[in-house]
């Protein structure tokens, strides 16, 4: 066997392997000798079927198996061995004249190679990092959410703006009997909530389903029928108040700060506050890291300039299925992908240039990490062992293994990269961040 690698540019190269008579020939003859055992033939015996008939009738179909399977190992171990870094695949060079009859087959490929890449992080405008105030209020506002959350509902005999009341709905045309607790600001009309208003506890009142909740999703709740069909449908529901209730938000005491931080010795109002503002504040940095990580991204993607094998791309993406698709949709789908593959590369350099590859014990640390922030310890004499059976399960399931190893990239990076890279500190309101980072959803 022979295998020749010809150079057309830096980007572009072909693979030549000829696979002679020798190198597939012991092989089919074990084969063959193997059918010859197993093979039952209408006229013969098992195991008396003539060699020169097993090879007549399947000899030539074996060759073609083995080739291949020589030609892909091969090709692999030859792009292996010589550190070839390709994009994509090899693409076969199809000879119109082929013949599986000779003794010696030349195969041809196609290879895109990637490009030499220097990643210059002295970027032209600095790149600004976001940094969020944290306003009064926002503490104010979480403050007052935990206190609802983890309030007290009480029985009330009247109904107000802030009551949570709990209704028995029932039709026995749309087989409809379910319980639901709402407010009066989930009601659709005006009309309905000043019928309801009016209703004191265990009565009944009928209503027509569309004209009822604000949310499209509760009708469908409710009823299991789709959004259409209640909107063309004229479907009446019977509605029973079956209870009024009041929810008390918690004293801020110590009781309270314990359920909220059960780990920490809180004791002040002015201590809660303070912790409730780390906690926002570690929110708050996670969507700034998010933020300058997609920005130096853009960057790279901008000023680190090079050249990729466009036209062999293209035509590697036609092939690249099993059916193949037109030049017009390969050119697309390359263009849409090309950013992407772009920082793909930029990335890798990066990573490989300044040694921050992912290690198993990274992975393990992160995966420990993450298990004793959402249980916390286990709480025996043998803590470590049980923690580290719990890291192994985890990190068996394949898609945890592959986020955990992209998050601790993404750490990695992000160190890198705010070490590295000359950046403007900008602090801003977090309404002002929301309309800067999601410009689409304002």
């Amino acid at each position: 066997m022979k295998i020749n690698l010809k150079k057309i540019d830096k980007l572009n190269s072909t693979i030549s392997i000829s696979i002679e008579k020798k190198d597939y020939e012991n092989k089919v003859g074990k084969i063959i000798k193997d059918y010859k055992s197993k093979i039952n033939l209408p006229g013969f015996r098992k195991g008396y079927v003539p060699l020169s008939l097993i090879r007549k009738k399947y000899e030539k179909a074996i060759i073609v198996e083995e080739t291949n399977k020589i030609l892909s190992e091969s090709l692999n171990k030859y792009i292996v061995d010589n550190n070839l870094k390709i994009l994509g695949n090899p693409v076969p060079i199809l000879n119109e004249k082929f013949d599986w009859n000779t003794d010696v087959f030349k195969f041809k490929f196609e290879i895109g190679l990637s490009p030499n890449i220097k990643v210059n992080l002295n970027f032209k405008n600095s790149v600004i990092y976001h940094k969020i105030n944290i306003e009064n209020k926002i503490i104010e506002e979480r403050i007052v959410y935990l206190q609802q959350q983890y309030g007290e509902l009480k029985d009330e005999k009247k109904i107000s703006d802030i009551s949570e009341l709990m209704f028995e709905f029932s039709s026995k045309e749309e087989n409809i009997d379910k319980k639901m607790t709402l407010k009066l600001n989930q009601l659709k009309t005006k009309k309905i909530v000043d019928l309801v208003l009016k209703l004191n506890l265990y009565e009944t009142f009928t209503f027509e389903l569309k004209e009822f909740f604000k949310d499209e999703t509760m009708l469908t709740n409710l009823s299991n029928k789709t959004i259409e069909e209640i909107k063309i449908s004229k479907i009446n529901v019977e509605a029973k108040l079956i209870s009024i209730q009041k929810r008390v938000n918690a004293s801020l005491e110590e009781s309270f700060f314990k359920k909220i931080y059960p780990n920490k010795s809180i004791k002040t109002l002015t201590q809660f506050k303070e912790e409730i503002k780390k906690s926002i504040q570690s929110q708050y940095d996670q969507q700034s890291d998010q933020k300058f990580l997609n920005d130096v991204t853009k960057k790279l993607i901008q000023e680190v300039k090079f050249d990729l094998p466009r036209k062999f791309l293209i035509k590697w993406l036609q092939k690249r299925d099993e059916k193949e698709i037109t030049l017009e949709n390969a050119t697309e789908e390359f263009e849409k992908s090309e950013k992407g593959l772009r920082y793909q590369l930029i990335e890798e350099e990066i990573i490989n240039h300044n040694n921050l590859k992912v290690e198993e014990k990274d992975i393990k640390d992160f995966a420990k990490k993450i298990f004793l922030s959402q249980f916390g310890k286990i709480g025996k004499k043998n803590d470590d062992k049980e923690i580290e059976q719990m890291v192994e399960r985890i990190l068996r399931n394949e898609e945890e293994r592959k986020r955990i190893i992209e998050q601790v990239k993404t750490g990695k990076l992000l160190t890198f990269f705010k070490e590295n890279i000359k950046f403007k500190t900008k602090k801003i309101t977090y309404a002002s961040f929301i309309k800067i980072a999601y410009p689409t959803t304002q």
